[in-house]
């Protein structure tokens, strides 16, 4: 691919809607431009059997940060169009943690994984491994954001525990310092082990 034709997709926009804590893409052009190029989104079939792109909170942060998306509050031209500040706001009556979470999510990106979207209750994301295939790879680590101020019960260690297990998959525990930066933890059997510099998620205690 050449530098003009890379700088040309990068400078691609895609009108979205906003439906409560998600936007909704119809553009087919965001399978190609999101979905199969940066694994954001998930392809969903809506009431007229057409295939829509979905994304959640953070996959839209992401999308606005980068200029790559479009919408309007209200849905609605004649408005303002959302900026990052203003998409952040909107999202957070829907998850006071939202903030945080994204600082995890972006960080995660940034260190070349594949972040999906997780199981709920707490463990918010799928990470895979660098260079997996995550339609046909299964994930690698589950991500359980806890946040300052909030202990870690031993009993919601035990069941994210179970849950890791029973998939297979390692749990790693994931904080934001006062600096905005991200601490792993990689948790085996409710002990916190230090995975020292070769642990897969870079920097996992």
């Amino acid at each position: 691919m050449t530098k003009e034709l890379a700088e040309k997709i990068e400078k691609v926009q895609l009108e979205g809607i906003i439906k409560k804590d998600k936007v909704i893409i119809s553009d087919n052009k965001a399978f190609e431009e999101f979905y199969n190029t940066s694994y954001i989104g998930t392809i969903e079939t809506n009431s007229n059997g057409l295939e829509i792109l979905v994304l959640g909170s953070t996959e839209v942060l992401l999308l606005c940060e980068r200029n790559r998306i479009l919408i309007w509050e209200d849905n609605d031209k004649n408005k303002k169009l959302y900026d990052f500040e203003s998409l952040l706001t909107y999202f957070t009556q829907f998850d006071e943690r939202l903030w945080h979470k994204y600082i995890i999510y972006m960080d995660l990106r940034k260190r070349g994984y594949i972040v999906r979207t997780g199981y709920g209750n707490g463990l918010d994301f799928r990470v895979y491994k660098r260079g997996a295939d995550f339609e046909k790879d299964s994930a690698k680590f589950l991500i359980f954001p806890v946040f300052e101020g909030d202990p870690i019960e031993l009993r919601d260690l035990d069941k994210m525990s179970r849950v890791a297990m029973s998939s297979r998959k390692d749990l790693i525990v994931a904080t934001v310092d006062r600096l905005s930066k991200p601490i792993y933890y990689s948790v085996k059997k409710f002990q916190i082990l230090n995975k020292g510099e070769n642990s897969e998620i870079d920097n996992a205690k």
